[in-house]
């Protein structure tokens, strides 16, 4: 498959490369490599013994732009990709280098090629780094982490996929079919007995009379679905009456979700963060409109969350809602006549 950008008719090739240039630097350290492009293809993956299920020829995919990585679709052989990718890292790092793309544009180490084919100057990464207050390497790291996930996207949407109708088979409790009291009080099962959770309406904060949607969840079990079409990933400090991040309390969810792709197509991203990165899924919400909500257990620290946004965003996933104050839909309640539902939740 031709990923975004790639040049045809370079599948198979063998070129001879000089000692400095990074795709020698890359087989050193991962053996053969088929170059689908002058940046990427598909090697061998370095923790292959310890694979789970059956090894594809296109499981394991190395680029040598940005932060050169190797990337594997099994988890676990996660420790011998991260100390191979080290590897990988220090090798070409070291190496002053340059690559002549079609077209005649020059790639240099520390450059990001993007999916259109233009290519992300170090220099702009640098000067990104010091707009956002963030280390250079770890800027150029995410820079690179979105390049893949666009590279990479259609063989992620094919080994993943998860169509909407298999989500609601595949849940552990048969929860589609509930009633709207039900469904309510289903979800609220998921947040600890002390957390105060906000349930309203979009304009339902910020002001002191808005306090009646920030609730104990022993409130909402009785009140049900009644205040409003939304609620938020976090809880919220006791006394809060303004749905903003300042009055998140610490406990959190990361709320998934696409306003480009269709359900039968983010299932496959929501698929991914379970089974690939082995984020903990809780529930995902049908909207009664064209999207679901995956409800996942927010990363454990910033660096990751940071990380783990910049591939989501290449992917297709609305940015917005990684905010933890976002209003986000709440199941059982009513939207132009169809009910926000569960459609998957966790035993």
């Amino acid at each position: 498959m031709q990923c975004p950008g790639e040049s045809p008719g370079r599948t198979g090739e063998t070129p001879v490369l000089p000692m400095n240039d990074p795709r020698q630097i890359a087989a050193g350290i991962v053996g053969a490599v088929d170059w689908q492009t002058e940046v990427s293809g598909f090697c061998r993956c370095p923790g292959e013994s310890l694979h789970t299920h059956p090894t594809g020829k296109k499981d394991c995919r190395i680029s040598v732009d940005g932060a050169p990585t190797i990337f594997c679709f099994h988890a676990s052989c996660a420790p011998a990709v991260a100390a191979a990718n080290l590897r990988l890292r220090q090798g070409i790092g070291k190496s002053s280098w340059e690559l002549k793309l079609p077209g005649g544009v020059i790639l240099r180490n520390g450059d990001v090629l993007q999916s259109s084919g233009a290519v992300l100057r170090r220099e702009v990464v640098q000067a990104r780094a010091r707009a956002e207050g963030r280390d250079a390497g770890e800027q150029l790291v995410l820079e690179t982490l979105k390049a893949l996930a666009e590279r990479f996207k259609p063989e992620l949407f094919e080994t993943f996929r998860w169509p909407f109708a298999q989500i609601i088979a595949d849940s552990p409790l048969l929860v589609s079919e509930r009633d709207a009291e039900d469904q309510f009080r289903t979800w609220l099962k998921l947040w600890p007995a002390h957390c105060h959770v906000w349930i309203g309406d979009i304009f339902s904060s910020g002001k002191p009379e808005h306090r009646t949607h920030f609730r104990p969840v022993a409130d909402w079990y009785q009140i049900g679905p009644v205040m409003g079409n939304f609620t938020c990933g976090s809880s919220f400090k006791p006394g809060s009456f303004q749905r903003s991040n300042a009055n998140c309390n610490g406990t959190r969810f990361l709320v998934i979700e696409s306003d480009t792709l269709a359900k039968d197509e983010v299932g496959a991203v929501f698929s991914y963060l379970q089974k690939r990165l082995r984020y903990r899924l809780h529930c995902i919400i049908d909207t009664a409109g064209k999207s679901l909500h995956a409800w996942f257990d927010a990363p454990r620290n910033q660096l990751l969350e940071a990380r783990l946004k910049a591939g989501l965003t290449a992917f297709g996933c609305d940015p917005k809602v990684f905010t933890y104050s976002q209003p986000v839909r709440v199941p059982g309640a009513w939207r132009d006549g169809k009910m926000q539902r569960l459609v998957w939740l966790k035993d």
